[in-house]
Order: structure tokens, then sequence, then C-alpha cells
């Protein structure tokens, strides 16, 4: 699917949502609730506290990865939970068929008024398998992501914008039962994101997010990570929901 295609895909099902849903649903929780709704939004949660999200995003590989453009949807399944003094701790599952990722790690919360802000550090446990064509390849391996966003909310929308480094602690491609590469202390690069969030009704939220990804290495494109040492601009359209 083209890219920009895409993109108008995903607009589109933001209006017939906000569209379809009921217009006395806003009645039903105030709306300065969004900041107890939101999930990306920098935020202090109560002891045990639990947020979960979902979401899907479109993904533009890079041509020299695939030899043609690829738009790939990656899944997403999210978790929050708070701990006293403004902790939370924070894990996700990230599939695309062939890669997939469990990333956890904890994050420091502050709020200031209609600001706020994180930071934190995640592991990030990677596996894959490529059995397609006769090919037997598999990457195995984890990295490290320091992350630090910074938060603000409006009556009825949040904004977030975010930064993490990530770098490669461990990784090992094979290929049947031979190795063929082992890369360590690896740095990677950087990711810049901003999102969107607005209620949609009750305590659930919809999420828009922009997420610019500018890497050496990117986990679901992980078969060809050997034949490139050089930083590619990866965008990637993300469309969340809270639970």
């Amino acid at each position: 699917m083209d890219f920009i295609k895409t993109i108008k895909i995903i607009f589109f099902c933001i209006a017939f949502f906000e569209n379809i849903l009921p217009v006395e649903a806003g009645n039903l929780v105030p709306l300065e609730s969004i900041n107890k709704n939101a999930f990306i939004l920098p935020r202090v949660y109560r002891t045990m506290e639990t947020k979960t999200s979902v979401s899907i995003s479109y993904v533009r590989l890079p041509e020299d990865w695939v030899e043609t453009s690829v738009d790939a949807p990656l899944i997403q399944v999210s978790n929050k939970i708070g701990f006293p003094g403004g902790f939370t701790l924070e894990s996700s599952f990230q599939s695309i068929y062939i890669a997939n990722q469990f990333r956890f790690g904890p994050r420091w919360n502050v709020e200031i008024g209609k600001f706020s802000c994180a930071a934190g550090i995640d592991a990030g446990l990677l596996f894959g398998r490529m059995d397609i064509s006769g090919f037997n390849n598999k990457a195995r391996g984890w990295m490290m992501y320091p992350v630090f966003s910074f938060g603000f909310r409006t009556t009825e929308l949040a904004f977030t914008l975010s930064a993490e480094k990530s770098t490669i602690q461990s990784l090992t491609l094979s290929s049947g039962s031979a190795e063929t590469s082992d890369f360590k202390n690896f740095k990677s690069g950087q990711t810049i994101s901003i999102f969107m969030e607005q209620r949609l009704w009750r305590n659930h939220v919809m999420i828009l997010g922009l997420v610019n990804n500018f890497q050496k290495f990117y986990f679901p494109a992980w078969p060809a990570f050997s034949a490139f040492n050089k930083r590619y601009y990866i965008p990637q359209m993300y469309l969340g929901l809270v639970l």
C-alpha cells in the first residue's frame, strides 16, 4: 500500500470514529480527565494503577533494504503500571510476522500544571525468523533504549514529544545452524516521535503519532542489517487506542 494512501486511510478512520461516537458521551466523564486517561502522555499514576493500549503502525522501510518500497503493518500491545514516587513500569510487545520485540523498563514521571515529563530506560529483547523460499535465517539479541518525553495537555487533547537512543548490546544472526554475524555495543541511532491523544468515549483514548526513526538497525528489517552500515530515515505512522 502506498504510504500517502495509508496516511489518508488513518485520517479517514479518525474522522469516522469521531462522527459515529454518541454526542452525549462527552458528558459521561469530565473533559479534563484526558490527563487521567491518556497513555503516551507522561503522568503520575496511582500505585498499581494500570493502563493498556493497542496500536497499529505503518512503516516505510528504505528501498535499499527491501529493493522495493514496502509499507508494513506493525502490531503493538503496551502496558503501564504505577508505583509510588511517580514511577511507572512500562512494557510493550511489537510484532511484524518475521520480527518481534519485547520492551520493558522504568520511568520517572513529573507533572507541573499542564506540563509533564518522564525519563527512563528500556531493555528490548528481539527475536525473528525468516523461513521463506528455502531461507532459514534467525535473529536474537537485546537492545537498550534511554528515553525522555515531554508532554503538554489542554482541556481535550494531550501532546507528547519523545526522544530515544538505541544501542545494540548483543545481536546474533544465523542461517540454518551457522552463525553469520555477531554484533555487540553497536550504536544504532535515535528516534524522535510526536503523539496526540484525544478522548473518544468514557476512558478510551485515540492516539495518533508520527515516529521518525534515524537508524542503522531497525528490528523489523533485521535480515538486511549486515549489508548496510549507515543511518536511514524510517517514517512510521502510529494509530492506537487506550483500552
